[in-house]
């Protein structure tokens, strides 16, 4: 669905974006290249951290013909890592590990949302940068087979909400909870829904939960993550191609998003027809 058909807010509450894609892991690939990667970025992206591994995911329908994880490859025997390599501005992230390559925005700093046509073109860009340099070091070609997109929404107390009470007038599914049982209060809620991107081209993932912007410190957050993935290789199912994918999530976490919330949340986010 082209842009201008999508809801639009002048002012979203999306903190953090996530452009994603799963890959059959590479049989020559070791921790070592990981840092020669890091290397050929440049200067622009000075900061590196290293984090545990993402385990291979998959959204499975019925007859399709994905091999189990543990059957499809077969690693060395060595600990294998995810690196997150952040820019010079602190507001993107790189994280490749071997059978992962995802690109974040990142605006918990305060900066604003840049919009999926400026994060897109620089996914694309840093993936092609990866695919030439597997293919330059000999590591073989990247076998595409899940692409991933995830949307945090971070909705902070006193913006548009006070009270746990007052999670109804934002977040649709939470007005069938009654606020008192029996002698009870409500106190805290959340909880996690699925949906298939019919027909059969993926799931939407969204959850809420109520948190802080670290551990001890911020303010009071309802948190609302909405991450869609599918798959790819598969001509019975999934998108044709990594930017079918890429683009079909964005549209069906754009879309949920503005059907799970509320004209009161709408209008405090300001949208724009």
């Amino acid at each position: 669905m082209p842009s201008d058909l999508l809801p639009r807010f002048e002012r979203p509450p999306v903190i953090e974006t996530v452009l994603g894609v799963q890959f059959s892991p590479l049989q020559r690939f070791g921790n070592a290249h990981l840092g020669a990667f890091w290397k050929r970025l440049g200067p622009e992206w000075p900061n590196i951290c290293d984090a545990p591994p993402l385990p291979p995911q998959f959204e499975k329908f019925e007859g399709e013909r994905w091999i189990e994880p543990g059957l499809r490859f077969t690693l060395k025997q060595e600990v294998n890592v995810r690196i997150q390599i952040r820019n010079e501005g602190g507001d993107r992230m790189v994280q490749v590990q071997n059978g992962r390559f995802h690109y974040n925005w990142l605006g918990e700093g305060g900066c604003q949302y840049p919009r999926y046509n400026t994060v897109r073109p620089e996914f694309d860009n840093l993936l092609e940068q990866f695919r030439s340099f597997v293919s330059e070091e000999g590591l073989g070609s990247i076998t595409e087979d899940q692409w991933e997109v995830t949307y945090v929404n971070h909705i902070p107390k006193g913006s548009i909400w006070n009270t746990i009470g007052e999670w109804a007038e934002v977040f649709r599914p939470v007005a069938a909870l009654p606020l008192r049982a029996g002698s009870a209060r409500l106190m805290n809620c959340g909880g996690e829904w699925s949906y298939d991107i019919e027909p059969k081209l993926g799931r939407l993932h969204v959850r809420l939960q109520r948190g802080r912007a670290t551990v001890t410190e911020g303010p009071e957050l309802m948190i609302v993550t909405l991450t869609a993935r599918g798959p790819l290789g598969n001509p019975e199912s999934g998108a044709r191609t990594l930017a079918d994918g890429l683009d079909l999530g964005r549209e069906a976490i754009v879309k949920a998003f503005y059907d799970l919330t509320t004209e009161k949340a709408h209008r405090h986010w300001g949208e724009s027809s």
